[in-house]
């Protein structure tokens, strides 16, 4: 990974938050991922996110990843940065776009994600959306041909109550040309993400998230052909 990129854009971030003035909300996330088979997977998440009253977004995550409960200190995964915006396309605010781009640091490689996503509120408890996602590796420290991939997303989700909402994130996404293969050693794959959320206040909030996703090929060195799924616990702080 380019360390030296990673901390010049850790830098500029920090100085974005500080210098900007700090109208709006920021809310601050810790998440827990694993998923449960042979060659088990443990993720701990950080992330901060700010929206600004003029709806411009700034967002870190911070990520670290060990493959087994005991293998010690869990190693660096990926760090995402994210800059967006939300225009409200109609009066009564039903209707929004949501330019966004992120750009991900991982071992050994980097990747630019642009994307758009429009979102629709039905009525005060349904809100339905699609986004599209471009991904372009624009570094491999190996060289070789860098992956580009196309990313298909659906959004539900319902307000049960006052506190608890329930949603559902189908995405589909496929590699472009010959620059790869998924994880399931086809060109494309499937995943889906169902979430039950409960507010305790208008401060905190606690998130389940189980991640079905979809089969390992058939030659893998573990799990093959089983359906690595994973579930996530967040816990949320918005001020």
């Amino acid at each position: 990974m380019n360390n030296t990129k990673m901390v010049t854009g850790v830098t500029a971030l920090a100085t974005l938050f500080c210098s900007l003035s700090y109208a709006g909300t920021t809310t601050i996330a810790t998440k827990y991922e694993q998923t449960f088979l042979e060659n088990q997977d443990y993720k701990v998440k950080f992330g901060i996110g700010h929206v600004f009253d003029n709806k411009v977004s700034l967002g870190f995550e911070h990520q670290r990843r060990w493959v087994d409960e005991v293998s010690g200190s869990p190693e660096l995964a990926e760090n995402l940065f994210g800059i967006g915006y939300t225009y409200s396309l109609d009066e009564a605010n039903r209707w929004s776009l949501q330019p966004k781009l992120e750009y991900k640091f991982n071992p050994g490689k980097e990747t630019a994600r642009p994307m758009l996503r429009l979102n629709y509120r039905v009525n005060d408890d349904w809100r339905v959306g699609v986004r599209y996602r471009y991904e372009y590796q624009t570094f491999s420290e190996g060289g070789g041909v860098r992956s580009r991939v196309n990313r298909f997303d659906g959004y539900v989700s319902y307000a049960l109550t006052d506190q608890i909402g329930l949603s559902w994130n189908p995405s589909y996404a496929y590699v472009l040309g010959d620059s790869g293969s998924m994880y399931t050693g086809e060109e494309d794959r499937w995943e889906h993400e169902f979430t039950v959320g409960y507010r305790i206040n208008p401060a905190h909030a606690l998130a389940v998230t189980y991640k079905r996703k979809d089969e390992i090929r058939e030659d893998a060195t573990y799990n093959a052909g089983d359906h690595n799924d994973a579930v996530q616990v967040t816990y949320s702080f918005r001020f």
